[in-house]
């Protein structure tokens, strides 16, 4: 392949309505669309009976205090955050005992996710606390009676319960199992309040095959994981469960889902933006290197070393291989290679 040929395989397509064409001509080829992109999740989940069904095996929660219903809330959060994009929830919802739930897919890992886990939480919460005031104390007029005003201040800091679900397709290093429980805790273990849960899952860890499910929560996340590559999926008796996958059937998908579907899986901003930070990484370390930048082959080197260094740091963070393949340009083959070469290298170190 020529300089100039390679030059141009690197570059990032410009047009979007192209990428988009093109990525509906995919998600036709399978029978479901992938619930671990934006639209196809909300497709899934983003239904009372779908959304209750899959609360009560994540809480694990029995017939006798099961999660009975929902009120799905529109996403949109009114903090104001120094952000390009607007801040807005996957699936937001209050179940019929008062708990506000938000539930996130996400699929690519950003740098600070722990940060934005917290910082997310936040908002949602004083969101679900506006909401709670406006509720129980939306009148505001000052010629209210001495007992409504003493209610309200008795109330004035109390929050919701808030609960959040992160379904992550990436792995989570601080946590050793597909499901980890986390909350505010001192040093000898106790939970600072009962009122904020984080419920954070780690989709590359749970390996259960189909002969392994044996719970609700277990039937969900089977699901979520195999769905974009499988041509039946397994309803396990369970009408609701059933028309949740009926809903992801891309011959009965509407245009309007399929387009969504591939806008959200092609290049985003967040995409770009994460790109660009890899391949300032890698034209860093190149140049770190020593490498020769005036020839025509230090050249050559230099973009078989940035794409090296970007698939580098990509295996590092954990990202898919279809992913590293996409945003590296290189060979599956190479990406292969370099994987197992790294894991070598750790067991070495181990």
């Amino acid at each position: 392949m020529s300089i100039e040929n390679d030059a141009r395989d690197f570059v990032i397509p410009t047009s979007r309505e192209y990428l988009v064409d093109k990525t509906i001509e995919e998600i036709k080829k399978h029978t479901y669309i992938n619930p671990l992109f934006d639209a196809g999740f909300k497709a899934f989940l983003c239904d009372e009976d779908a959304l209750v069904n899959f609360l009560n095996g994540v809480f694990h929660l029995n017939e006798s205090n099961r999660i009975e219903s929902v009120v799905i809330k529109n996403v949109d959060i009114n903090i104001i955050f120094p952000v390009i994009k607007p801040f807005r929830l996957d699936i937001r919802a209050t179940t019929s005992s008062g708990i506000s739930i938000n539930v996130e897919m996400q699929k690519a890992r950003p740098d600070y996710f722990i940060d934005r886990v917290l910082l997310q939480h936040s908002a949602f919460m004083l969101q679900s606390k506006y909401e709670w005031d406006q509720l129980n104390f939306g009148k505001l007029l000052s010629d209210i009676s001495e007992e409504e005003r003493a209610k309200r201040e008795i109330h004035r800091y109390e929050v919701p319960p808030t609960y959040a679900i992160w379904i992550c397709d990436f792995p989570l290093g601080k946590q050793k199992t597909f499901r980890g429980d986390w909350a505010v805790r001192n040093k000898e273990g106790l939970t600072l309040s009962d009122k904020m849960m984080y419920i954070v899952y780690d989709l590359t860890k749970f390996t259960k095959s189909l002969e392994e499910i044996e719970t609700v929560e277990d039937r969900w996340l089977y699901l979520l994981k195999h769905a974009g590559a499988a041509e039946n999926l397994p309803d396990f008796n369970d009408d609701t469960i059933a028309k949740a996958i009926h809903r992801l059937l891309v011959k009965r998908a509407s245009e309007r889902l399929i387009m969504d579907q591939a806008n959200d899986m092609v290049w985003t901003e967040e995409e770009l933006d994460r790109l660009a930070l890899y391949k300032i990484r890698a034209r860093e370390k190149a140049r770190a290197q020593g490498l020769a930048e005036g020839r025509a082959e230090g050249r050559a080197e230099g973009r078989d070393n940035e794409r090296t260094a970007i698939a580098l740091d990509m295996l590092a963070d954990g990202e898919p291989l279809d992913k590293i393949v996409k945003y590296s340009r290189l060979p599956k083959e190479k990406v292969l290679e370099l994987q197992k070469t790294m894991a070598t290298k750790a067991a070495e170190q181990a």
